[in-house]
């Protein structure tokens, strides 16, 4: 049976906004390791290489992804450059799709043939799919229709170059993915909001007892506004040897999608541990606001198996002890009655 993986945020996306004034690269992936980080490929490894980036226009110059404030029915016009860095040739499909936020935090796409329902349905690219020789460069023009009814607030998507290819050795059909995100943001009220769900903990207890153990905080983040968002979250156990972790700022989460976060921090205990997540919403962009924090307890057992083990095995050494002395008393009792 056929199966067509997809490619992390990091390899589709990533590098286009890491990297506002290079071109993004897109590497041969073996049908094993799919979900790889994008890098440049040499000849002995295929020589299939490309690099995409935004075009230089009147929409701006040395841009790292593209990022438009729109209004309903809006119509606007944009290219991206695509580049056979490789030393083969390169057919390309070139398609729109919506972006969305895994539950790993990485930014990505839908698959070509998963319909879109959001601004990916707004995006029509003029290029048929690309054959370039190697060195060979092409612009791929594309036109965004907003609708007349778009919601105000933030809506992604992301326009895709892909290398479909089937392993000679198996069955498995990979599916090599590049492309650049489009941000819009349609003018109207914005109401950043989050909901933070399913929160758990777990200790793992160290091997050493005179050591902290781990405490293991998980948690799901949903994006309930119309904004990007982001925040920064702080965990707090109370009692002994309770304390504060360093804020930390969690991935950034497109509308209507929602990010599974796991933290670890060092941890005491005797038995039992109580704490509290606490975090803070951001909107992302102009105009956005930052929104109350949002807190949840939550409460585990503890149990550091490795300083009960020790503290039984002294106590079983004093009582040993104990038992040793009286023994020893009770025999010089006996001799001295004799």
């Amino acid at each position: 049976m056929s199966r067509r993986p997809r490619l992390s945020a990091l390899a589709v996306l990533g590098a286009a906004l890491l990297s506002p004034a290079a071109p993004t690269a897109a590497s041969a992936v073996s049908a094993v390791s799919a979900v790889s980080a994008v890098s440049a490929v040499s000849a002995a490894e295929g020589g299939v290489a490309w690099t995409v980036q935004t075009a230089d226009n009147a929409q701006g110059s040395g841009r790292a992804n593209f990022t438009y404030d729109v209004a309903p029915g809006d119509v606007l016009s944009d290219a991206m450059i695509v580049v056979n860095t490789g030393t083969e040739p390169l057919p390309l499909a070139v398609y729109a799709a919506d972006a969305f936020t895994a539950s790993s935090g990485e930014i990505d796409v839908l698959v070509d043939g998963t319909p879109s329902r959001g601004a990916g349905t707004w995006v029509a690219v003029a290029s048929p799919p690309l054959t370039l020789a190697p060195g060979q460069s092409a612009e791929v023009p594309f036109t965004i229709t907003v609708p007349a009814d778009a919601r105000p607030g933030d809506h992604a998507a992301g326009i895709v170059t892909s290398l479909s290819s089937t392993d000679a050795s198996s069955t498995l059909s990979v599916d090599r993915r590049l492309g650049t995100r489009i941000n819009l943001r349609v003018a109207g009220e914005l109401a950043p909001a989050a909901a933070v769900a399913a929160v758990s903990a777990r200790y793992e207890a160290a091997w050493n007892p005179f050591a902290a153990g781990r405490l293991v905080v998980q948690y799901a983040v949903e994006n309930t506004g119309n904004t990007r968002l982001t925040g920064v979250e702080t965990i707090e156990t109370a009692g002994f040897g309770g304390g504060r972790s360093a804020p930390t700022r969690i991935s950034e989460i497109i509308p209507g999608s929602t990010i599974e976060v796991e933290r670890e921090i060092p941890a005491f205990s005797l038995g039992w541990i109580t704490g509290s997540l606490s975090l803070a919403p951001e909107g992302v962009g102009l105009g956005a606001a930052t929104l109350a924090p949002v807190t949840s307890d939550f409460s585990v057992a503890a149990v550091p198996w490795s300083l009960y083990v020790l503290l039984l095995a002294l106590l079983g050494g004093v009582l040993a002890a104990v038992l040793l002395v009286l023994r020893a008393r009770r025999r010089r009792v006996a001799s001295l009655a004799e």
